[in-house]
């Protein structure tokens, strides 16, 4: 019986390994105790846990798998169905499984969530007193690398995803902002194009640094809209910043890396500047509503 409804290319009697694991750990731990050292046992749950969250980061189970059923599991591993249900907890928090209600529910297989990791980090981000500046510091190191690469690894997906962004932008900037609500939206939807950067520039750990700074931003934006006054820049602020949109697709296209780069950085710096007119800078980001 395989964990999985798709083969997931285990070797035959794995998931007695598994609990024969779990009874070797108790017997290492009753020998360290005696011997005066202080080990902890993994749980059953924990080592199923851990076995399945292998097969799926490993992509041996694909997103969208069902695992097999309860009734099935419970067989398989030779465990009480409290101890497989918590092993379903855990991959569940880790955003590595989906637990489905009904009579056709069970454990469908998903890949991690970098939101539920963001707001993760975010978490102990704000925990640790952590300032806005100190986040657009980290935005403005990341993001002008990853618009190096975009240039320099670009498709044509991708451009024609880039393009299609950029004028859709630079066309809701020319409609100008009657309140600072509109204004605060508009930047909030120029978040799509920091994420393109990022998931265009072919570096995945980069790619999700980048993203995951991105939702922090997004998240503390959302937050701060209650109590700060967004008012719209001026004219001349807003072409600036979308002329640098426009360059910066110009950049992509031409494959000029270095000038996509600087650019950005540039640009950065700038809206840098621009948030800490609204916002002090050693205010501490808030991701919590």
């Amino acid at each position: 019986m395989s964990i999985a409804g798709a083969s997931c290319g285990r070797p035959p009697g794995s998931a007695a390994a598994i609990i024969a694991r779990v009874s070797s750990d108790a017997d290492r731990v009753r020998k360290s105790l005696s011997a005066g050292v202080s080990v902890r046992t993994p749980k059953a749950a924990e080592q199923i846990a851990r076995h399945l969250r292998g097969l799926i980061v490993r992509g041996e189970t694909a997103p969208g798998t069902m695992l097999s059923s309860e009734k099935a599991l419970l067989d398989e591993f030779g465990v009480s169905r409290p101890t497989l249900r918590e092993a379903f907890r855990i991959l569940e928090n880790e955003g590595l499984i989906v637990v489905l209600t009904g009579a056709r529910g069970g454990a469908r297989v998903q890949l991690p969530d970098l939101g539920v990791v963001s707001r993760q980090i975010g978490y102990y981000l704000q925990a640790q007193q952590t300032t806005l500046r100190d986040l657009l510091e980290a935005r403005a190191e990341f993001e002008p690398i990853c618009a190096r690469l975009l240039a320099e690894r670009r498709s044509d997906d991708t451009l024609r995803e880039l393009d299609e962004l950029v004028a859709s932008l630079i066309a809701d900037a020319e409609k100008g902002f009657a309140t600072g609500a509109e204004y605060a939206a508009w930047v909030h939807s120029t978040r799509a194009l920091h994420e393109l950067i990022a998931e265009g520039c072919g570096n995945n750990t980069l790619a999700a640094q980048a993203r995951s700074l991105s939702e922090m931003l997004g998240a503390h934006r959302r937050v701060s809209l209650r109590s700060v006054d967004y008012r719209p820049g001026s004219p001349e602020t807003i072409a600036e910043i979308v002329a640098d949109y426009a360059r910066l697709a110009e950049n992509v296209r031409s494959g000029d890396g270095g000038a996509a780069e600087s650019l950005w950085r540039e640009h950065l710096r700038r809206s840098t500047e621009i948030v800490f007119r609204a916002q002090d800078p050693d205010t501490v980001v808030n991701l919590l509503d």
